[in-house]
């Protein structure tokens, strides 16, 4: 027996490059859709391509087999690449835009990732194209199509002339496959209320929905804790560029702290630098963070945009100490909009941990942002706008 209900299923094609940051954070939009009846596929390389089928999605792998660490690449000693992701964040920070070197490495990304991509739309022709910022090769595939694109935020940063500085770094993929070098229709996502984000740009606000993939919880998550709990987190580059040795005050503080400390620094990181850690701190592999995170009272982190908005979603408060990339802008929003600390890592110490835990007023503040953040449309309510740029 017919219900009566008709969906005029249209095709959406969310083209990401390779990493987990550029991935999970539009993970929430990718599933509004589904749920709204329509067709999803990822586009992508790399680690994204196992985590975008274990998230759910139809995946199609466009370059298998691409070397893109080696555009990444830094030579040196952590302490040396530490002190380069430093001056490149500071960079951002007093300039607030991407950088043309950022923009040289990932046209370079989008190379490897074009033929696959294009490819592989022009056999779905997909009516819209998803992707996440500096993915050029969505660009290209969509202006090759005729269809219109979304520019998926994943940062507090607005550029809203982005597109129009990297397209000159996308013209040689442009005319590798016959297409004009234009950019397409262009609409941007931001994923933080207005008085979150930083810097100039016309574009839609959407309340993300933070996702960092699945896992299965420890029997310490399924207790009761006996006391405050903090997770202490550097995202998924910083150890993997620089090393942990930036908490080495943070652990040296929280050894005279009645609270416990959640050590999340994924799978075998390198705690050399570390030396014994305190009883009171637990160490952790990979964990869902956000269901981490309601389980916590705060959380000491490297600034990262994701691992930011994962907090705010919680409402917990931050110690946001940056290392790299926006991780200035993002630990300088917490602290306008009174949500967070922003300190370097040697200024960490007893006082300031107990002030992250106990302040009532900083607490507070935490609650007023997250009811903020609540208020902004979600994916589901984002679907029909969307489909508007499509004819749909």
């Amino acid at each position: 027996m017919s219900l009566g209900i008709e969906v005029d299923a249209m095709r959406v094609l969310f083209a990401v490059s390779p990493g987990l940051a550029h991935l999970y954070p539009s993970s929430g939009l990718a599933w509004a859709f589904r749920v709204a009846g329509h067709d999803v596929a990822v586009a992508t390389s790399g680690v994204s391509t196992a985590a975008a089928a274990q998230a759910g999605f139809a995946v199609r792998e466009v370059s298998p087999g691409a070397d893109f660490a080696a555009v990444f690449r830094r030579s040196g000693s952590a302490e040396e690449k530490a002190r380069a992701m430093r001056e490149l964040g500071l960079a951002v920070a007093e300039n607030p835009q991407t950088p043309d070197t950022i923009l040289e490495k990932f046209a370079r990304v989008s190379d490897l990732m074009l033929e696959g991509t294009l490819r592989f739309a022009e056999a779905w022709q997909p009516d819209l194209i998803v992707y996440s910022r500096l993915q050029g090769a969505a660009l290209v595939t969509a202006r090759a199509l005729g269809v219109p694109a979304v520019d998926h935020g994943f940062s507090f940063l607005r550029e809203g002339t982005l597109p129009e500085r990297y397209l000159p770094h996308l013209t040689s993929l442009y005319e590798r496959v016959g297409v004009p070098a234009e950019l397409p229709s262009i609409t941007s996502l931001y994923f933080a209320p207005e008085h979150m984000m930083h810097g100039e740009g016309e574009g839609w606000s959407m309340r993300a929905v933070p996702f960092q993939g699945g896992g299965t919880l420890p029997d310490w998550m399924a207790e009761p804790k006996n006391r405050p709990r903090v997770c202490v987190t550097l995202g998924t580059t910083v150890p993997r560029v620089s090393g942990v040795g930036s908490l080495e005050s943070v652990l040296g503080a929280a050894a005279g702290i009645d609270a416990e400390f959640v050590l999340a620094l994924g799978d075998d990181p390198d705690l050399e630098t570390l030396g014994t850690l305190p009883d009171n701190v637990r160490l952790v592999g990979w964990t869902p963070l956000s269901t981490l995170l309601t389980t916590c009272d705060a959380i000491i982190h490297h600034g990262g945009a994701g691992t930011t908005l994962a907090a705010l979603h919680a409402a917990v408060p931050q110690l946001a100490m940056p290392h790299g990339a926006d991780n200035w802008i993002n630990a300088a929003m917490l602290e306008r909009c009174g949500l967070g600390l922003n300190r370097e890592p040697g200024d960490v110490d007893a006082a300031l941990l107990k002030s992250l835990l106990h302040d009532e007023g900083l607490r507070a503040s935490v609650q007023d942002g997250a009811r903020a953040l609540a208020a902004d449309p979600g994916p589901d309510q984002m679907v029909p706008r969307l489909l508007a740029l499509a004819g749909k």
